[in-house]
């Protein structure tokens, strides 16, 4: 069989499995522009988990996406075999492994792709054809090259390694229907606003914090969203419940494509290191991102409109644990003045 090397010029079915989480997906679509740069002709498809899979269908350009569940214990056996059956049958030629998983690789096997290349992490080396030395402890390597070092055999040196969020025009237009009904006018200055973080405490400032931001941002002509998917609601119910003017709650109400819009719309993004986050900074929106136990090296938002804040003179941080073991010196250290003249410096300009 011809390499994928030999074949650069002709049509090349592609699959990409994609990360698991929405700021890893919105840090990999580099990755898949590089895809369409290295192989105009290509078939490429995306293999994304549910919860990520709305992000690569409301992109352009227009890209195929499977969608795939991986089930409880009991089930992932049976579902990785189901899964590798319905992607054999599909002739895959190249497979790129984004996440680092064991189980990445066993489902790229079991499709039967000749050519898999990822990082040989997690014991998986002897089911990859091109094995890359892992490289997450280099120092200063944001995801984004991480990523895109899967190519470099490839040659794709000089590719755009900025993210980039494009939106489709239909999702556009559901969104704004969304707007209508959550009463935002088009001469409103929207702020949205993400408390949240998927990954634990240490990455969540204070919710006092935010909502004594938000108050102190609030002016005519300004309306507040708060941001942020299941299991979020409480918090953004607790931030509403202490601020002087509550704004507009939509945590855990929206798909991940009508928050997209949502934040498409906004003058300003206010959030942790999430997903949200490094969505809004595809989108271009000006944000003002909060870092404590990770390292802005590896995964700060990649938008010139962008303000991070992160306590340097905190010995500890970045640890990368969900849970602290002190007493969140990080999040400590970022105090409400400092964002508040961060936000409002954004918002003038």
């Amino acid at each position: 069989m011809s390499t994928v090397q030999e074949r650069n010029s002709k049509e090349l079915k592609i699959v990409v499995l994609a990360p698991n989480y929405i700021g890893d997906a919105v840090l990999s679509l580099p990755l898949l522009d590089a895809c369409f740069q290295l192989w105009p002709q290509a078939n490429l498809t995306v293999l994304a988990r549910a919860q990520v899979a709305e992000l690569f269908e409301a992109r352009e350009p227009e890209v195929r996406v499977l969608e795939y569940e991986k089930g409880n214990s009991r089930q992932r056996v049976r579902n990785l075999m189901g899964l590798g059956r319905r992607l054999r049958r599909e002739g895959f030629e190249l497979a790129l492994l984004l996440p680092n998983s064991l189980s990445s690789a066993i489902i790229a096997r079991l499709a039967g792709v000749p050519q898999r290349v990822g990082y040989s992490t997690d014991g998986r080396g002897w089911l990859l054809t091109q094995g890359l030395e892992d490289r997450r402890k280099e120092r200063g390597l944001h995801q984004v090259d991480y990523y895109l070092g899967l190519l470099r055999s490839f040659g794709s040196s000089g590719v755009d390694r900025i993210p980039r969020l494009k939106l489709k025009k239909e999702v556009i237009e559901r969104g704004l229907a969304l707007l209508d009904v959550l009463g935002i006018e088009n001469n409103e200055l929207l702020i949205g606003v993400h408390p949240g973080a998927s990954y634990g405490e240490t990455k969540k400032w204070f919710r006092e914090r935010f909502a004594r931001v938000m108050d102190l941002l609030q002016k005519p002509g300004r309306k507040f969203v708060l941001l942020g998917g299941p299991g979020e609601e409480p918090l953004a119910e607790r931030i509403s419940a202490i601020m002087a003017s509550p704004p507009i709650n939509t945590v855990g109400k929206t798909t991940l494509a009508e928050a997209l819009v949502l934040i498409s719309r906004c003058g300003l993004f206010l959030g942790n290191d999430s997903g949200l986050m490094h969505a809004a900074a595809a989108l271009g929106i000006p944000q003002v991102a909060l870092f404590g136990s990770t390292d802005p090296a590896k995964t700060a938002p990649l938008n010139d409109k962008a303000v991070v804040i992160y306590p340097e003179g905190v010995s500890c941080s970045p640890c990368f644990k969900s849970k602290c073991p002190e007493n969140l010196e990080c999040m400590e250290a970022i105090t409400v003045d400092e964002v508040y003249v961060a936000a409002e410096k954004l918002l003038k300009s």
